[in-house]
């Protein structure tokens, strides 16, 4: 699946790049511009959505930038929905970091927390999406150059503010890249969320694009098996509908 990879993460560096010349023609800065120009992350969403039908569900059934109802808040964007008879099959966020780490790596992880805890709520306490449950998937895709690889260490000022001892081993030596692997890792095995996808890009010095997935229970071809399952036991559970 590799190969299959390699032209999303061109699309992805393509369109990063092209919304920051646009940025730039209207007199505004490249910060966020990945945020506010989601189409750096269509071909993403798009394969994402192919692994959905080439499971087995229809094409009409899978639909990107879609809206499901929230619990906490009217509603929330998922980049990837699925459906089977009207139930919920699964739901995928995709996220991407491609500049200030620093600011933004912590919203990110909250988000996708936040994210994935509304819509169990949704179905726990109304059963708004059928007889399935939640099934979630949250993906990154880093900028590896959007740091310098380096441990982050934290400023006088910050450990003047630590209440009780950072000693999760994990985050002794971190990197914003690092710590969103050990997050994804993390919401797995916690069962926050049921798949992820972890990608790291870069672009080399010839031109050329990069990529590593550095999670082996969090890669393209896991996502693939783990929806391939999903809508397998949907379409199954659903048979007599």
């Amino acid at each position: 699946m590799t190969r299959d990879v390699e032209p999303l993460l061109v699309n992805w560096w393509r369109a990063k790049n092209e919304a920051v010349v646009r940025l730039a023609a209207d007199g505004r800065s490249d910060t966020g511009a990945q945020a506010r120009d989601a189409r750096h992350m269509q071909s993403i969403a798009m394969f994402v959505r192919q692994m959905f039908v080439d499971a087995g569900l229809a094409e009409s059934d899978v639909s990107v930038d879609s809206i499901i109802p929230g619990y906490y808040r009217r509603s929330k964007n998922w980049d990837v929905v699925a459906k089977h008879k009207g139930h919920l099959v699964g739901v995928v966020e995709l996220k991407s970091q491609a500049s200030s780490p620093g600011n933004n790596a912590n919203n990110r992880i909250e988000e996708a927390i936040g994210s994935a805890v509304d819509a169990k709520a949704v179905q726990e306490l109304t059963g708004a999406f059928g007889n399935l449950g939640v099934w979630a998937a949250w993906c990154m895709t880093f900028n590896r150059d959007a740091e310098s690889g380096d441990p982050i260490r934290l400023m006088p000022a910050q450990k003047a503010k630590i209440r009780f001892p950072l000693d999760d081993p994990a985050f002794q030596i971190m990197t914003y890249a690092s710590q969103y692997a050990i997050a994804i890792e993390r919401l797995i095995s916690q069962k926050v969320y049921d798949a992820g996808w972890m990608l790291i890009t870069w672009v080399n010095d010839d031109g050329t694009i990069g990529h590593a997935e550095p999670i082996r229970t969090a890669t393209a071809e896991t996502l693939a098996t783990q929806i391939e399952a999903r809508v397998k036991f949907a379409m199954q559970a659903l048979s007599d509908e």
